[in-house]
């Protein structure tokens, strides 16, 4: 395999793939060039000129008004150049976080001075996060029951979402479904677009309902 260089080019001499169906977040790579520089290269046909990866680092370079940036060429066909350019999207579709761990990362950073920046996350996604991690041991039957997940997502001011009970709180379901048509006004629903009903077996982990809030009685 051939050794990869990197060379500083000017970006006039630079062409986004034409055929490049991801939509990326420009203004999110802006802040990240602004808090961390270009850390990795933008990958280019060399025969064409065309960027393979690193088409929305590149606009984002241009918003910044920058001239140069760094770069990899590579010597493929055009057969091959399409298929890089899909893998580099694809790859980054299929990847996961480890909540727990991110969690813990966040939390770390957060309680520096510079806080989130330059990590694309913020204090409310953290928050949600870390909600979202209590909501899933409350279903596990620990920490968070039926009646404290609504209450944490109206306090949130969420309007749609799935709200999660263990079989073994179906009483507290019922109440918490009178609640929301009486007191709230809104409109609960399952995913069938009827009133809940329990499942077959009461050994299931845990049983999903979604609530749509709104006008309604």
């Amino acid at each position: 395999m051939a050794e990869l260089v990197i060379e500083t080019v000017g970006l006039e001499n630079l062409v986004p793939h034409p055929r490049n169906v991801r939509q990326g977040d420009v203004g999110a790579i802006v802040e990240s060039l602004k808090h961390h520089g270009q850390y990795r290269p933008i990958v280019v046909q060399r025969s064409t000129g065309n960027i393979l990866a690193g088409n929305h680092t590149w606009r984002a370079m241009r918003e910044l008004g920058w001239t140069e940036g760094s770069v990899t060429y590579v010597d493929v066909d055009d057969e091959e150049a399409l298929r890089i350019l899909l893998i580099d999207n694809r790859s980054n579709d299929l990847a996961i976080y480890d909540d727990s761990g991110l969690a813990e990362l966040l939390k770390e950073l957060a309680e520096n001075s510079q806080g989130l920046e330059g990590t694309g996350f913020d204090g409310d996604d953290l928050d949600d996060l870390l909600f979202r991690l209590k909501g899933d041991s409350g279903t596990m039957g620990s920490g968070l029951n039926a009646q404290e997940a609504l209450k944490g997502y109206e306090e949130r001011g969420i309007k749609s979402f799935v709200l999660p009970f263990p079989a073994n709180e179906w009483e507290k379901m019922n109440v918490l479904w009178a609640k929301l048509r009486e007191e709230m006004l809104c409109c609960p629903q399952t995913p069938g677009g009827s009133m809940p009903s329990p499942k077959g077996t009461l050994a299931e982990a845990r049983t999903l309902y979604c609530v749509t809030t709104g006008e309604g009685g």
